[in-house]
């Protein structure tokens, strides 16, 4: 598909939307409050706002992530899940086929939307593909939550890490570990994902830090873990004495260690990835991967229920939410316990 098609269909979509939003009833508070508040840790979310409001009637969310073929989005519904149990709420699940199908995943948002949630989570494909539907649900003034990825204006509010930081991360654990220098290499996630752009540009501004550390190769992995394979493969032939590999997700980074495996080392070329999800802890415990930045999707999707609560609950909740991330390595792996309900 063009991007001139798919820039008609996104138009055409904001239209009918539009249209079908303004027969929903308003709710006696805004969802989409101006607070005074540019963001807040999520740490601090009950010391600033009070506790969560229950809800004094039944409700009923819908989530539309971007697809649940990554390990990192089924913590994420799980996590939604999890929470909305908790409040007897019901969630309806939606999710794309793969990371790059914008458009149906702007049909399966507009679908939710029809159906009048009381909240609508989302999880985009870019920061730019549903925001027709977020246009027509807050003309609707139900609220919309980004979770993670794609941080998209007009949204009520959205959750998710400091990228740019989780890239600058990265750069000094292999800035740490080879304080002599050497060669790194990295996979970076899809063309046009904002979190792709923020780690490559935290990872890149990082290794100014480290000069004796030279950044040989940066290729795209799509967030694919064969594409990721295959390019560090490609990268491994050019510099066999390359002594790391970042990638932008770790499901690309579990490719790599394939790649690194296949071609050389892991005791030479240390491998760092980024989400957290179970299979790189698994393979940080052990001493495969070198390391995971860390993002605790199972959190955020708890975090996105907790949040579009508070703004119901009418809390001035501000426009980013800002989540918790760590490095995970085999020092410190056991402290972060995969969540019960995630399995």
């Amino acid at each position: 598909m063009t991007l001139n098609t798919t820039t008609i269909l996104l138009a055409a979509s904001a239209a009918s939307l539009i249209a079908a939003g303004t027969t929903f009833a308003a709710e006696q508070c805004s969802a989409y409050p101006k607070a005074k508040l540019e963001k807040v840790e999520s740490a601090d979310l009950e010391k600033t706002f009070g506790a969560v409001p229950k809800p004094a009637k039944e409700l009923r969310f819908a989530y539309v992530t971007k697809t649940l073929i990554n390990e990192f989005w089924q913590d994420v519904a799980a996590g939604v899940k999890n929470e909305a149990g908790k409040y007897n709420i019901k969630v309806d699940v939606q999710a794309a086929k793969d990371e790059s199908s914008m458009i149906e995943q702007l049909n399966l948002a507009q679908t939710m939307l029809s159906q009048k949630p009381d909240a609508l989570l989302l999880s985009p494909q870019s920061d730019s593909n549903l925001a027709p539907v977020i246009k027509a649900a807050r003309a609707a003034n139900i609220p919309t939550i980004i979770i993670d990825d794609a941080k998209t204006d007009g949204a009520s509010s959205y959750i998710g890490t400091d990228q740019v930081a989780i890239g600058g991360k990265a750069a000094d654990y292999l800035g740490e570990r080879f304080k002599d220098g050497g060669k790194v290499a990295q996979i970076e996630g899809a063309a046009g994902s904002p979190n792709a752009r923020a780690r490559i540009k935290g990872f890149e501004d990082g290794l100014k830090k480290y000069p004796k550390l030279k950044l040989v190769a940066s290729q795209p992995g799509n967030w694919d873990r064969l594409v990721a394979l295959n390019a560090t493969s490609n990268i491994l032939r050019q510099n066999p004495d390359l002594v790391g590999v970042y990638a932008n997700n770790d499901g690309m980074a579990l490719g790599v260690v394939e790649a690194v495996r296949k071609g050389s080392s892991l005791d030479k070329v240390a491998v760092v990835g980024t989400d957290g999800i179970r299979e790189a802890k698994k393979s940080v415990g052990a001493k495969e991967m070198a390391a995971t930045v860390a993002e605790f999707p199972f959190e955020e999707g708890q975090l996105g229920v907790q949040v579009a609560l508070r703004l119901i609950g009418c809390q001035e909740v501000p426009v980013w939410v800002v989540s918790p991330q760590a490095v995970i390595t085999s020092d410190n792996v056991a402290k972060f316990p995969d969540p019960v309900a995630a399995k």
